[in-house]
């Protein structure tokens, strides 16, 4: 490719890129996960897959999102893309996680912050 064209190609890349426009929920969703980053993570695994999980007892929420083999191995393995778990499969997962811990809680306010992670807030009785 010569230089010209390179230099064209790459003007049109990034013109079409910024077209998608800036979405402020996306800086507050990283903000969100940050939160996380010093909270232990636990693995849990159940019939639809291992999932990653990030609880914050002390405020009632978790983030969570399938593992990172899956996530990637749906990109990369005999599947050609990755769907996604949808926010009811990911909520019963949180549900169940919690039960699965003692926990009498109901978990509820769902958010998706980076597909396919989530977070959720519960309550416990």
């Amino acid at each position: 490719m010569k230089r010209k064209e390179f230099w064209t190609a790459l003007s049109v890349c990034m013109c079409l890129s910024s077209c998608a426009g800036y979405d402020p929920g996306f800086d507050q969703a990283i903000a969100i996960s940050d939160e996380y980053a010093a909270v232990p993570l636990v693995s849990y695994s159940d019939s639809s897959g291992l999932w990653r999980i990030f609880d914050k007892p002390d405020e009632n929420r978790l983030k969570i999102g399938p593992s990172l083999a899956r996530s990637l191995g749906g990109s990369f393995g005999p599947e050609v893309t990755f769907v996604p778990p949808t926010m009811r499969e990911t909520q019963r997962t949180a549900q169940n996680w919690l039960a699965s811990r003692g926990r009498a809680c109901a978990v509820a306010d769902g958010r998706l912050l980076v597909s396919p992670q989530w977070e959720f807030r519960y309550s416990c009785g």
